[in-house]
């Protein structure tokens, strides 16, 4: 097991007991998110943020960004919520800083802030097929970009990342279609981590709430999305039988500490 670097730390716990310091790092990152509106270049945006903070601001940061979020600060949750729907900025760092990250947050006493840095748990997935289209994966990836509108309704039940892909950037897919696919079980921890990295659907709350309560989202994807979610939603998560023990304990949490 990693072992935290008592520095980092230090400076995690002092910008949590003092929040307005917390409060003048995260303005920073707020003004400069707010100032770009295109998704891709956000992302280029949240990775600049992160190479140039140190460990240690960055989890003060992240910890007070969620708990404004929490409070009902709009910039702040949208900010939590672009963090959520684009986790490959957090996992694209080198893989010894994410450790580094992940140690110290949990000595820190901040596991909703580990949980962003643990990666993915999926288990190898088998070659996927479609019971509804007996037609191999890439003529099937090729109907996605289609219009015939009975195919795109078979398609819709595919288990092929890529089929998926396609079909959320076709323009006749409706968010209808998007969430019936965020909530199809059995599914695939990909396919669910596409549409929340998608800059069309990711952003739209019926999307991210499907995603949150569907068992297969991983559980970093699935708490990330905790701040962006109504109170009245996170209580029925936390009643929920199908969600795990450990999203359900990160949902209690969450709404023991939220307002």
């Amino acid at each position: 097991m990693d072992v935290a670097h008592p520095a980092v730390v230090e400076r995690a716990r002092a910008l949590v007991a003092a929040p307005d310091e917390a409060d003048r790092l995260l303005a920073l990152w707020l003004r400069r998110f707010a100032g770009v509106a295109d998704r891709g270049l956000r992302r280029t945006v949240l990775a600049s943020l992160l190479d140039e903070i140190d460990d240690g601001s960055l989890l003060g940061v992240l910890d007070r960004m969620e708990a404004r979020a929490a409070a009902g600060d709009a910039a702040c949750r949208a900010l939590s919520t672009e963090l959520a729907l684009t986790p490959s900025v957090l996992s694209d760092l080198p893989y010894d800083r994410v450790a580094d990250l992940y140690a110290a947050a949990r000595t820190a006493d901040l596991p909703r802030l580990a949980a962003r840095f643990l990666g993915g748990r999926g288990q190898r997935e088998t070659a996927p097929r479609n019971p509804h289209l007996e037609i191999s994966a890439g003529e099937r990836t090729a109907a996605a970009r289609g219009t015939d509108r009975l195919v795109l309704d078979r398609l819709l039940h595919d288990r092929d990342p890529r089929v998926i892909a396609a079909l959320l950037d076709n323009p006749r897919i409706t968010e209808r279609d998007v969430v019936r696919v965020g909530a199809m079980r059995p599914t695939s921890a990909t396919i669910l981590s596409s549409i929340a990295a998608h800059p069309r659907w990711g952003m739209r709350y019926r999307v991210r709430k499907t995603l949150a309560f569907n068992p297969a989202s991983p559980f970093p994807l699935a708490a990330s999305l905790l701040p962006t979610l109504l109170r009245q939603h996170l209580v029925e998560m936390a009643t929920s039988h199908v969600l795990s023990a450990e999203l359900r304990e990160e949902v209690a949490a969450r709404l023991g500490r939220a307002p």
